[in-house]
């Protein structure tokens, strides 16, 4: 199996026409945790990059708003990887802790599969906002349905839970939790930093 371009972006568009399929491929797949950590790092890396350039374009006055957040590159790769671990460990072990047979490095290769999908979205709204501005927010939108759809069903294919309801449910949950969670620690170091 070489992993070419046109091989992935099939598997692109298998797995989102039937996530759970394409899931339980990859995991098929066989890929050792430290192909899918380092297939992480590099997701946040190419995440970043695109990100800056996207900020790049906006107008001067979401610029000056957005300033402090988009400051660092290097900051931004690391915010993108510190939630990366976080989703991956919360993943492995709140799926674990409902009855899930899944596994660790199972979650690092379906969060790193899932993040290379997210990151293609990302290259296409950097195009259409380029192409066709009025456009892009509204792909954003489908962006953060597509994610929850895709997440849903990676969860429920890793731990092999039959309940996509449910499974979406302690999503949000989840992601509602580490929101706060994260938003604290954030308003903490930033409070730190301006003492």
């Amino acid at each position: 199996m070489e992993l070419t371009p046109a091989f992935l972006l099939r598997m692109v568009r298998e797995t989102i026409k039937a996530p759970r399929t394409g899931a339980a491929t990859v995991l098929r797949m066989g890929f050792a945790p430290a192909v899918g950590w380092m297939a992480l790092l590099l997701m946040a890396v190419g995440s970043t990059l695109l990100t800056h350039i996207s900020f790049a374009m906006m107008p001067q006055d979401a610029q000056d708003f957005w300033g402090a957040a988009m400051g660092s590159p290097i900051r931004t790769a690391m915010l993108q990887w510190v939630v990366l671990l976080i989703s991956v460990h919360a993943i492995d072990k709140l799926g674990r802790w409902r009855g899930g047979v899944g596994t660790l490095g199972g979650a690092v290769i379906l969060v790193a599969w899932l993040q290379f999908i997210l990151l293609c979205l990302q290259a296409v709204q950097l195009v259409v906002e380029i192409l066709m501005p009025s456009m892009a927010a509204m792909l954003g939108v489908l962006g953060l349905v597509l994610f929850l759809w895709l997440l849903t069903n990676f969860v429920a294919e890793l731990h092999q839970f039959r309940s996509l309801g449910m499974v979406f449910a302690g999503i949000v949950l989840t992601l509602f939790a580490l929101s706060f969670v994260l938003a604290t620690v954030f308003a903490m170091l930033i409070g730190t930093a301006g003492a």
